[in-house]
């Protein structure tokens, strides 16, 4: 990555190597990804001098409201003010904004019924599937795989790092290592899934190897499969069934993370079929789902109603009474 080239790059690499020594690997390339942006802004309006005014923040801020989602932005202007900060600790003339607040307006792509039809019979069936990297095993893998996301709600980074000694067949349980914010859990799965995994782990030849990925990137099952080469197979997979939509700027749109979401959904309407209020589904899925908070969940109970018009009102006037707004900081 190039080096900052603005009046103030040598406090940038600063602040950087500061952040470093606290922050996770993603996150410090979040945080050099976007003053790096700024410092090339810096470049671009002609600042000389050690200063930044209200005038050059804003006029950052518009820049990035151009091409960015409101809450890419509000996490890259979260990074900028704790740099700001940092200069104002360097006595440094700054100008801080307020904290953004940014309300989370994603709606996941919900398959319907039909869809997810035609997307196990077309991963069933597909004869042949590009990868990248190559792998001969993705034909085998990806029905297995599609069925513990659809099945178990699980994460798409969750799956792939199952390991053998992760899986206990005979009670049926998954037990969950790697997740998100390094906390571990354990999912039941239902009878058929897990006799299916049974019947898969065995024809992989990955019985008597408890250290080998369930869904290994090649023979030596010493790494999995990527993340990004198992979307690139899914898109196919949709293309392949007839019902890929091509995804809008700045939205996600279809992915493998909507079975996730289709499986939040079905349990809330499944629970509610059941007797079972959403006040009481809601804090028992949040667990289940891996959130920190019910807050984690918030986003769980946005949906397009066509598929469940007689809940969507339950849902929205639950989350209206339950999460606030977000604000987005580092």
């Amino acid at each position: 990555m190039s080096a900052f080239k603005s009046i103030f790059k040598d406090e940038l690499e600063e602040h950087i190597a500061l952040r470093n020594t606290t922050s996770a690997l993603n996150t410090r390339i979040n945080i050099r990804v976007a003053l790096s942006n700024f410092d090339r802004y810096l470049v671009e309006i002609g600042v000389i001098e050690k200063t930044i005014d209200e005038g050059i923040v804003n006029g950052w801020i518009k820049q990035l409201l151009e091409i960015n989602t409101s809450r890419t932005v509000s996490v890259k202007v979260s990074i900028l003010r704790k740099f700001l900060e940092y200069l104002r600790f360097c006595e440094i003339s700054v100008f801080i904004p307020r904290r953004p607040k940014c309300t989370d307006s994603y709606v996941p792509y919900l398959f319907s019924e039909d869809e997810i039809e035609k997307i196990f019979h077309t991963v069933d069936t597909l004869e042949y599937v590009k990868s990248r990297p190559t792998s001969r095993y993705v034909r085998f893998m990806f029905p297995m795989l599609l069925r513990l996301l659809y099945g178990c709600g699980l994460r798409l980074s969750e799956t792939l790092s199952l390991q053998i000694s992760d899986v206990n067949l005979d009670d049926g349980v998954l037990w969950l290592k790697h997740t998100k914010c390094n906390k571990q859990r354990f999912v039941p799965m239902s009878k058929s899934l897990t006799e299916i995994l049974r019947g898969y782990i065995a024809a992989m030849g990955l019985a008597n190897n408890p250290n080998a990925f369930v869904f290994p990137a090649g023979k030596t099952d010493k790494k999995h499969f990527h993340r990004r080469a198992a979307e690139f197979v899914f898109i196919q997979i949709l293309q392949a069934a007839g019902i890929y939509v091509k995804p809008e700027p700045h939205k996600r749109g279809q992915c493998l993370n909507c079975f996730r979401h289709l499986f939040a959904v079905k349990s809330f309407a499944q629970a509610e079929k059941n007797g079972r209020l959403i006040d009481d589904s809601v804090p028992f899925l949040s667990v289940y789902l891996g959130h920190s908070d019910m807050n984690g969940t918030e986003k769980y109970l946005k949906f397009n109603g066509d598929m469940f018009p007689e809940y969507i009102e339950r849902f929205e006037s639950y989350g209206d009474g339950v999460f606030s707004e977000t604000l987005y900081e580092e």
